[in-house]
This record gives C-alpha cells, structure tokens and sequence, in this order.
C-alpha cells in the first residue's frame, strides 16, 4: 500500500521561593531550585561536554514510528547519572501550590499518550546547515496543563521554564544546568508532556529519563531532559540556551532574532535509492513531511526542480510525520535530481536557500534493466 493511501499505513514497515537569581543561566528574579538538580546534589556524569548520535540518514527511515534505539540523541552538557528512586520535579514560580513530585506520584497521574515528530534543529554554532535529523516516536506521560492545573497559575504568568540536571561544558563556556522557555499558552495547549515513556517503555537515561519534558509540534531542543524543575514566570529565561544560542536572525539580515521554537515545515525523500531505478519500470517516489501544523501538500520534482508534481500526501496522526508518495516512471537512462517540498495550510513551505529546513534533494542514476 502506498504512502498515502491512509492515515497510520505509510507505505513502509509501519510497524520556587522569589529571590534573585544567581547566576546568568537563571532567569532573574527566580530562586533557589529544589530537587535531583539543586547545587548541593549536582548529579556525576557518565558522559562529558557535548555529544551525538545519529544511526538513521533518511533513506533508512522506513518506519512510521522510529524505534527508540535507532532515534538520534543530542546532548549539550553531558549525560548526567540520574537515579530514578530520587527523581523529582518540582513545579513553582508564579503559582499558587508549589508542587514536588516524585516519579511515583507522577506515574499515579492520568497518562496520554501522544505520537510526535522529534526533529533537531542542528546546531546553534551552524543553524543554517540542514541535518535531517529526525524520528517520530510514541511518547506517554503527563499532560504539562494537568500539573500547571494542579499548581495554579497566577495571573501575570506568560512562560514556563524548563529545567534539566545536566551540566557541563558547552563552545568552551561551563554552564550549570541546561534551561529552556516556551510560551504558557503553548504548555496549556494539551499537547506538552512530562514523559516518563517512549514507544511503550520506560524513559531510558540516554534519551533523558526517567522524566522529560515533551513538547510536540516544536524542536527537540525546546524538550528538556533529565527534567527536574518547571517554573512558571513573567518573561523569558535568561539562560544561555534562550538568549544566545536558538535565536534565530531574519534571513534579510534586519529585524529582531526570533526563538527557535515551532517546527518549520520540512520534508524527507526515503525512497528510491541510487542503484535501484531502472527506465521504463515504474517506482514510487515516498518520504515524509511534518511541520508544527499539519503539511497539507508536498510537490516532487525528478529534474532538480525545472518542473514540480504534487504528490498524495497522508492525513496527519495527532503530531506525527505524514508519509507521501508519487509514482514515477523514468523513460531514459542517466541522472536524474529528485527533490521534494512541503507546505503547510497556512502557506510556509521549504525554501531552497541555507535554512535548516531547506529542500532535500538526492541523485540517483538510472540504469537499464537488468
């Protein structure tokens, strides 16, 4: 079956106290954070400064849901020793209960479950260049708006700051924990967890467990891991990851830098491969698409983008990739440059300039039959 003849069958093996802050990686006018990641129990590393681990390049992403093992992991700081019998997350700031949780009581919360793409924004040092480092994945927890709910949000609160214990080196500055920011109206939406599992099983440390924040529809590195406070607060966090790096600049070069938080529409050819098309023997050109709001077109081209076909594209699953597929059959041998583009409802689509969602093209030779 095709790509996009329905919706889950994608044509491959679907298978705190106020105070002032401390120090520049804290927002201001924040306090003392409790918890696995306070400063009196920093946690040992089993892994130091910056790390990456990249198994899949888009040809082997056949798969509607990546399996764990096979999805890419990014670290900024290290990889902290987290210990799940004395994890905890505290939830302060601007509420009216603060709340601590331990993993316990969390898992006696209600569960969702919510299918996602997880996409990496690449690298902040490089934001240009592409990395099509992406998976899609089943991620189960805790809805953020329950816990907020359960905390009470005082009027005047616009964010959620997002905490993790990592800590360490990053482009040769020391940090003290890794902290990130998203709109309240976005961790309210019902979408954002506090995940304590992926594709069924529990949250491993490699992919940020035992607790993680989860937040569909925006880049990886908006999703905290190693998560052991949620503060909500009035403005933005100071920290180095909200301010310096993951801000983006207009592309015209004026104007002010911009978050790095919705996922830009982009797209992935999976198949086919050089090596594998013959003239005159049909082939199914199929890949995925994804974006922060549902991809409603993605156009093929198989002559390096002179001329561009649209293909069937699959209705989206809550906040997952959407496979596509176009049937081509190639009538001379030689080179041919496939490419694909989405575009979303409201109109965004890939450009084929240096962004990190730029059009993604691949050569394959056509041979005859054997």
């Amino acid at each position: 079956m095709s790509v996009a003849d329905a919706d889950t069958d994608t044509g491959f093996d679907t298978g705190a106290e106020v105070g002032r802050a401390r120090d520049a990686d804290s927002l201001p006018g924040l306090g003392r954070r409790t918890g696995v990641g306070s400063a009196e129990r920093t946690p040992a590393l089993l892994r130091k400064g910056f790390g990456l681990i990249q198994k899949l390049r888009p040809e082997h992403m056949t798969s509607f849901i990546t399996p764990e093992a096979d999805l890419f992991t990014v670290w900024h700081l290290g990889v902290p020793d987290v210990c799940a019998d004395s994890c905890t997350l505290t939830v302060g700031g601007m509420v009216s209960r603060m709340l601590t949780l331990s993993l316990e009581d969390l898992a006696g919360l209600p569960q969702t479950e919510i299918t996602a793409v997880h996409e990496c924004a690449g690298s902040p040092l490089a934001p240009t260049v592409p990395q099509r480092r992406v998976g899609n994945v089943r991620w189960g927890g805790v809805r953020l708006s329950e816990l907020l709910r359960l905390a009470g949000i005082e009027e005047g609160a616009a964010y959620v700051i997002s905490t993790g214990v990592d800590h360490g080196v990053y482009d040769g500055t020391h940090h003290e924990r890794y902290e990130k920011d998203l709109p309240l109206e976005k961790a309210l939406d019902g979408s954002v967890l506090v995940a304590l599992a992926v594709n069924g099983e529990p949250l491993p440390v490699r992919r940020g467990g035992p607790l993680r924040l989860v937040v569909p529809g925006y880049y990886g590195t908006n999703s905290t891991k190693w998560l052991n406070s949620l503060t909500v607060a009035d403005r933005r966090s100071g920290s180095v990851f909200t301010t310096k790096y993951y801000m983006d600049r207009p592309e015209n070069g004026t104007g002010s830098p911009s978050p790095v938080w919705e996922l830009a529409p982009n797209s992935c050819l999976v198949s086919p491969v050089d090596g594998n098309v013959h003239v005159g023997e049909p082939v199914e050109i199929q890949g995925w698409a994804w974006a922060h709001e549902p991809v409603t077109s993605v156009e093929v081209t198989t002559d390096g983008g002179r001329t561009w076909n649209p293909a069937r594209v699959a209705a989206r699953v809550q906040h997952g990739w959407q496979g596509f597929g176009f049937p081509w059959t190639p009538a001379s041998v030689g080179e041919y440059v496939l490419a694909c583009r989405a575009t979303t409802g409201s109109g965004a689509t890939q450009p084929d300039t240096p962004r990190r969602n730029r059009i993604h093209q691949r050569v394959v030779f056509v041979d005859q039959p054997a």
